[in-house]
């Protein structure tokens, strides 16, 4: 065999060699890819996340006391650790005036500094239940410090004998003052109507 034969077997087999390595590599690392985004999937974790949690439960206590009850079917921790995401939430709590104050909501948003609240924010369907009274609206922004809800878009308000429909809702819920801005219709039942005129 010439040395000219020899080089060129050599070669062919270097670039054989050459091929096998390159697809070896590609197939490892879509391979990966495939596990990454398995788990990923399997373990639900939103893109920015520090931490996933399933069946999410936070009770702020002040001293002995119960202040508010927060669960969740899940919350995801952001990297920075001043926000949370939840999905299917609920707030429980009683209020000073003794009445219990419920909402639920399938997506929210909270903005925290340590354990205290700074905003939160709904999506996804919001239902506040304060008494006997009923709020329903497709999204909102709460800013607890400053006691201001705000929905934009349709809210439904509901209570014992009456019903109010609107768009756009500014609200301060501590103060118990509920404003409609657009578009409200006012619907007392026969009951409430009665009740009003003996009063």
């Amino acid at each position: 065999m010439s040395p000219r034969r020899i080089a060129k077997a050599l070669a062919g087999i270097g670039i054989a060699v050459l091929i096998v390595i390159v697809v070896a590599a590609v197939v490892i690392i879509k391979g990966r890819e495939r596990e990454r985004k398995l788990l990923a999937n399997t373990v639900s974790v939103e893109p920015g996340s520090l931490l996933h949690a399933r069946n999410f439960h936070w009770t702020q206590m002040k001293g002995d006391k119960q202040q508010w009850q927060l669960t969740a079917s899940e919350a995801n921790y952001g990297e920075d650790r001043s926000s949370i995401t939840l999905k299917d939430s609920k707030l429980m709590m009683v209020l000073d005036d003794g009445k219990p104050l419920s909402a639920q909501a399938h997506r929210v948003y909270l903005k925290v500094t340590g354990d205290h609240v700074n905003r939160a924010e709904f999506s996804g369907g919001l239902v506040l239940h304060y008494g006997d009274v009923k709020i329903t609206t497709q999204s909102g922004t709460f800013l607890p410090d400053s006691d201001s809800l705000e929905a934009q878009g349709p809210v439904e308000i509901t209570g014992d004998g009456f019903r109010i429909a609107g768009v756009d809702l500014e609200a301060k819920p501590r103060a118990r003052t509920f404003t409609l801005k657009h578009q409200v219709v006012t619907d007392l039942t026969a009951g409430a109507a009665r009740a009003a005129k003996h009063s």
